[in-house]
């Protein structure tokens, strides 16, 4: 597993990410084709020893280190963790990788390999998972940063399953009405019984039996 150091301590601390016992290194010809490298081309094995992949912050290392002494050989230097760059996958294989060493202006191209196909793939993903963590991350961030942000949330007006909403007008205009057509139905205001009784004999008086 990965020695991380704490996320305060990252651009000062190194970690190692990977570290691979034996790997064999390749003076290597122009590419043959325009598809790329074949590792069936490279004749000639130039040094074996151990490969160690680093990060320090946001950069990485692929270090090439004599398996005796720990002493440098090669190292590949991979700004921001942007790999693509600087490691190229062969087209004919699986297990080899062109690197690319610079010092300064200067570069070169250099051939790895990996007698195990598992420590080829442990070596791919680690470059990948990196990138992936780190700058892909820090990409969706700042991506994320520069949106414009709304001053407030939005708020979800929508009616939810079974939800009923409720209208509150203080009763303007429904006493009001209720009234009009109370009148209406009272015709003359004489009560709520209106339009049921027989009307009153002519002359307002009213006649006894013999």
């Amino acid at each position: 597993a990965p020695r991380l150091s704490p996320a305060m301590d990252d651009e000062e601390l190194e970690y190692t990410l990977l570290n691979k016992r034996e790997v064999m290194v390749y003076q290597i010809p122009p590419a043959s084709s325009s598809s790329g490298h074949k590792a069936d081309d490279w004749k000639k094995c130039i040094w074996r020893g151990r490969c160690q992949i680093a990060g320090k912050g946001s950069n990485l290392s692929i270090k090439l280190l004599d398996a005796g002494s720990g002493n440098l050989f090669a190292q590949c230097m991979i700004p921001n963790g942007d790999f693509d760059k600087y490691v190229e996958r062969v087209v004919d294989s699986s297990r080899y990788f062109v690197l690319k060493i610079s010092n300064g202006a200067r570069h070169a191209f250099i051939g790895l390999g990996f007698e195990d196909r598992n420590d080829a793939f442990d070596f791919n993903c680690t470059l990948s998972d990196f990138k992936s963590t780190w700058v892909d991350r820090e990409k969706q961030a700042e991506a994320a940063a520069a949106a414009p942000t709304p001053s407030q949330p939005a708020k979800d007006l929508s009616l939810k399953d079974g939800q009923k909403i409720t209208i509150n007008l203080g009763g303007l205009g429904l006493k009001g009405r209720r009234r009009e057509e109370k009148a209406d139905a009272n015709g003359d205001g004489s009560g709520g019984f209106a339009g049921l009784l027989a009307p009153p004999p002519p002359g307002g008086g009213s006649r006894k039996t013999a």
